[in-house]
């Protein structure tokens, strides 16, 4: 075993103790298990918690599924699927270089609903996770019941700006010092995080999920080294949704956004909102992350939400 592996060995270990504990802190009973999806070819993994009618969650760029913890016991009566991005938490690392990045979000995503055994289920996205999930929607209506994206689904709307803490690593030279670079401390993962999200985001977080997602950062980082979205600040226009898109979208879309949210204001959560027929904005006081600030809130705005699509007919049915 070489180094590199040494290193993704131990922070795989580090991420899967510091999740129990993390799940423990917040009183969630979950279990996890491996997932092979066919498009791209590689394994993953799910965390299943609770029954009910399924629902998909897929966390941000770099991190895993572990971030979604807090949020969790608000979304009660249902099966909540939370999958692990390529190249992100125990999944395959995955090679971004020549991805058409649409394309492999839409493919991603209805190769996790198949592998899972599902024809249809809502989808729960926040910043990348939203992404994958607003491009889900766009191009498979007929394959979700509802989509909800928790924060800025980071650079799918035009006029997106990334943060200048994302920014700085998502340069060439940020990507590999984060690809060679040491793994992330707890006390590093809640400053850059606070960076991000806002200081509320991180400020009662226990150290056990900090450390997961740390891991997290420090298993995605090889991965993330491969993908490039933006010149600087500005992603590339061909990756962004356009609004054609958006008003052909036929699917239930609930979009939670935070008033401070540094990836893009509330502004560009109305637009999206009135072009799509079928979206709904509610904006909280917050960042970019905003289940983290809001965990009970967002539970019941999203299980509200769901529960009233849970009936509705697949696009192109009666």
């Amino acid at each position: 075993m070489d180094r590199a592996d040494r290193k993704r060995a131990e922070q795989r270990v580090r991420l899967q103790d510091a999740e129990a504990e993390a799940f423990a802190h917040y009183g969630v009973e979950a279990t996890s298990e491996t997932l092979v999806v066919s498009d791209p070819r590689l394994t993953t993994r799910v965390v299943k918690v609770g029954s009910g009618p399924p629902t998909v969650l897929l966390h941000g760029g770099a991190m895993t599924s572990t971030v979604w913890a807090p949020l969790l016991a608000y979304l009660p009566g249902r099966s909540l699927l939370l999958v692990d991005l390529p190249g992100c938490g125990l999944a395959d690392a995955f090679d971004y270089r020549g991805v058409d990045l649409a394309g492999h979000q839409t493919a991603f995503v209805g190769s996790v609903l198949d592998a899972l055994g599902l024809d249809r289920a809502a989808v729960i996205g926040a910043s990348m996770g939203g992404w994958f999930a607003l491009r889900f929607a766009i191009e498979r209506p007929e394959r979700v019941t509802a989509v909800a994206l928790v924060t800025a689904p980071a650079m799918a709307l035009p006029g997106a700006l990334m943060p200048v803490p994302m920014a700085l690593p998502s340069t060439w030279l940020g990507r590999r010092m984060a690809s060679i670079g040491p793994p992330p401390s707890i006390r590093m993962t809640r400053r850059m995080l606070a960076a991000i999200g806002g200081d509320g985001s991180v400020a009662g977080a226990p150290d056990a999920l900090l450390d997961a997602l740390g891991a997290a950062m420090a298993l995605a980082a090889p991965s993330y080294a491969t993908l490039d979205m933006c010149r600087w600040r500005t992603p590339h226009p061909q990756l962004q949704t356009t609004e054609a898109e958006l008003a052909a979208c036929r699917a239930p879309l609930l979009l939670l956004w935070g008033d401070a949210d540094k990836v893009q204001s509330p502004e560009a959560g109305e637009r999206a909102a009135s072009l799509l027929p079928h979206g709904h904005l509610e904006v909280l006081p917050g960042g970019h992350g905003l289940w983290f600030e809001h965990p009970q809130r967002c539970g019941h705005l999203l299980t509200e939400f769901l529960h009233g699509t849970e009936h509705r007919p697949a696009d192109g049915e009666p």
